[in-house]
């Protein structure tokens, strides 16, 4: 990538009147980077921050989506309440599938909000148009690789982030950095290859260059979720059809990133046509190999903490070969690495910069409390 792209945008993190000085804090969502990539990778700057910090392997939001899990960390709360249930849903209101990827759709406030009412200016710099649209924009300044004309398709995207992130926090106006990359290298390359373990040492240099920059940073990291490699594919709305079952088939992890996923993911939402259906049509799904849960919409909500109105009558989950989805018949093969299911759930979390005294078992809590709003 030239480098005229890391500085496109560098005149967009203007300030907007000076704060106070003080301590450093950078938020970072590592997009895809379950802990399988930590532990084949080499990365001795995130070790350096995981020995001295807090580190702990724990559990991102239901269903493991972005958008999801972006809403959760920016907000400090559960589905529930901020309203982002997948990447897309079915909008009653409008008769239509949309994709949830704009502010409007989110409940809660996000901690830029909180910060700003404490005289912090703020930033976010992000890889998707679709998170900075969503969670970003309540931010002083925002700016993603996507709106900028960056690649998407490429190691360079997240590189592009870094380095953006680098020089907003030299700017003596943001206090608070909201970080977040791309999981395109994830959903085309193991842990184990060549490719994923050169993008992240290269990630990790990136890591470095801002943990030596700013001695005093406060930092709190985790990933969205994990990933992993499906072999086989369903239709559940084919599925149901053939069974005499009328259905609308949501995709949760469907978004316009096609080239990521291919609109597969580990979970999915079912409305039914009759609600007198849902008996045969939950025998139907659970005898189907490869669907590991059928959750009626209440048990679906408490279970995983999320808002009714933006779910299915049923909510699937796929095993961990299983990727659930639009398909041209029933059930084929496949070779997509994908997410959205309870086996990319599990993600690293970090604090950097400051003693942890608090919970530390989801990605929630690490801004639930907004715990650094006590530093100066």
């Amino acid at each position: 990538m030239n480098r005229r792209h890391f500085l496109a945008a560098a005149s967009t993190l203007t300030a907007r009147g000076a704060a106070p000085a003080r301590r450093k804090v950078l938020v970072c969502l590592i997009d895809g980077f379950g802990p399988d990539y930590i532990a084949k990778s080499e990365m001795p700057n995130l070790r350096r921050a995981m020995t001295a910090g807090t580190y702990k392997i724990g559990r991102g939001v239901m269903p493991s989506l972005t958008n999801v899990n972006s809403a959760s960390l920016a907000t400090g709360s559960y589905p529930e309440a901020h309203g982002i249930t997948a990447n897309t849903f079915f909008d009653p209101g409008l008769r239509q599938v949309v994709e949830m990827a704009d502010a409007e759709y989110l409940k809660r406030p996000t901690l830029f909000a909180s910060a700003h009412r404490k005289g912090w200016k703020t930033a976010f710099v992000g890889a998707k148009e679709k998170i900075r649209s969503l969670i970003g924009v309540s931010a002083h300044t925002s700016i993603s690789a996507e709106k900028q004309g960056i690649p998407m398709y490429e190691a360079e995207t997240s590189y592009w982030v870094f380095e953006q992130g680098l020089q907003a926090l030299r700017k003596p106006d943001v206090d608070l950095l909201y970080l977040t990359t791309s999981d395109y290298m994830m959903h085309t390359y193991a842990p184990e290859t060549a490719e994923s373990q050169e993008h992240l040492k290269n990630l990790d240099a990136h890591l470095g260059r801002i943990l030596d920059d700013q001695p005093k940073l406060e930092l709190y990291l985790c990933a969205d979720h994990g990933m992993n490699a499906k072999t086989r594919a369903v239709d559940p709305e084919r599925l149901l059809a053939k069974h005499g079952v009328a259905a609308r088939a949501v995709a949760a992890i469907a978004d316009k990133h096609k080239v990521h996923h291919k609109d597969l993911g580990g979970s999915i939402y079912i409305d039914l046509e009759k609600s007198g259906d849902i008996a045969k049509a939950k025998e139907v799904l659970q005898a189907e190999p490869g669907i590991e849960e059928v959750l009626p919409r209440a048990e679906a909500c408490k279970r995983f903490r999320l808002m009714p109105e933006r779910t299915g009558d049923l909510f699937l989950l796929g095993d961990k070969i299983t990727a659930l989805g639009g398909l041209d018949q029933e059930r084929r093969s496949v070779a997509v690495r994908t997410h959205g299911s309870l086996h990319e759930s599990e993600v690293p979390l970090l604090v950097y910069g400051r003693k942890w005294k608090e919970k530390l078992e989801t990605s929630v809590d690490l801004t639930a409390e907004r715990v650094w709003e006590d530093r100066a």
